[in-house]
């Protein structure tokens, strides 16, 4: 199974902690890669360089900042592929991240998110830089909880098959898939050695994550246009923020 790490910081490193990431990152990616549990993951650019996107009537509404105003954000993200959830909990907790910041856990759905239609794999082209005249962006999906009438339901689960089928056309799309409830969310924290667990995401609010598409796009603009077209963002909200520059994909 597929989940996802939320890594998480204040931004607000002191030399303790600069220092002990940057000697201890390193030597947990590459016994993450060894073991073939890590997948893929990448920095994001800071919360100032994020967009929140929403469609209403036929027009588009862009909030400067993240979705989620909090102490701590999502500065960054890996995808793993674990036996069970147990296992993802202990390779979160091994994280050195988790020595100073919280880790949200959470698993990706397996099962196909509209008729007919297959779940997302991630592809060797997550691997690969974007082209030089694009950038990557993480768009990440902001749900409510609160099912609409079928019909809106379905509306939605065709207009995202329509929408992967496009954004993959144009090149746009890497990879995308939903996130299980936020119910399924697992917090991780390790502190003097001692690995705490708490059940839910890491901040506690009316929307949760529902899922995440890693886009490829010219600019800040095109990002924008690419996520308001999403379906989600007619009912929902749909963050957008670009992927840190000069990384070679290790946090």
């Amino acid at each position: 199974m597929n989940y996802l790490l939320l890594v998480c910081t204040d931004g607000v490193p002191t030399q303790e902690k600069a220092d002990a990431l940057e000697e201890h990152i390193p030597g947990w990616v590459a016994e993450m890669d060894g073991r073939g549990v890590r997948l893929y993951g990448h920095p994001l650019a800071g919360p100032e360089t994020a967009v929140t996107v929403r469609s209403r009537d036929e027009q588009t509404l862009v909030t400067d900042g993240p979705f989620i105003e909090s102490k701590e954000y999502v500065g960054g993200f890996d995808i793993i592929e674990c036996g069970d959830l147990d296992e993802a909990l202990e390779i979160a907790a091994k994280h050195p991240v988790s020595w100073f910041h919280p880790i949200e856990v959470r698993p990706f759905w397996e099962e196909p998110i509209w008729p007919g239609g297959e779940p997302a794999a991630v592809p060797e082209r997550i691997r690969t830089a974007p082209p030089a005249d694009r950038r990557r962006y993480l768009l990440t999906m902001y749900l409510d909880g609160i099912p609409g009438t079928d019909e809106e339901e379905d509306s939605i689960r065709r207009g995202v098959q329509s929408w992967v089928a496009e954004m993959s056309g144009r090149g746009i799309q890497v990879f995308g898939n939903a996130l299980k409830h936020a119910n399924t969310a697992t917090t991780v924290r390790v502190r003097n050695g001692e690995t705490l667990l708490s059940d839910g995401p890491f901040v506690e609010t009316a929307e949760f994550i529902g899922g995440i598409d890693i886009v490829d796009c010219a600019s800040r603009e095109e990002a924008i246009e690419v996520a308001a077209r999403h379906p989600l963002a007619r009912f929902h909200r749909v963050e957008v923020r670009p992927f840190a520059e000069n990384e070679t994909g290790d946090e």
